[in-house]
């Protein structure tokens, strides 16, 4: 899940990790939270920003539930499903905006962990 925050965190800032950051906005470590999921309590560390103006989309601000979304996203990738079609699938069925940059941010982090 991690992977999948660090780069929901990527396309809130618009740079990858490790690169040189175009704005006064950068990254600043993480944060430790406990969330409930459908297999029970998950220690996490969730990525933050300086200006303090990322709220993850999968695991919102003050929230200790996750969506679930980051099964959806690479369910749906695994299928073939294109970038746009996960974004216009994600925001038809279940009335939510997550930007295709973030889901391509988010594939690209989960094929880096799985090579």
């Amino acid at each position: 899940m991690e992977k999948i925050l660090e780069g929901e965190l990527d396309a809130h800032l618009g740079y990858d990790k490790h690169e040189k950051t175009p704005s006064t906005n950068a990254r600043n470590g993480t944060q430790k939270k406990v969330i409930k999921t459908d297999f029970g309590e998950t220690p996490i560390e969730v990525p933050r920003d300086r200006e303090a103006s990322f709220d993850p989309v999968l695991v919102p601000k003050r929230s200790r539930y996750s969506t679930g979304f980051e099964n959806l996203i690479v369910s749906l990738y695994s299928k073939g499903m294109s970038v746009s079609d996960i974004h216009q699938e994600i925001k038809e069925i279940y009335q939510f905006k997550l930007s295709t940059s973030a889901i391509s941010r988010v594939t690209e982090r989960i094929i880096e962990d799985t090579i």
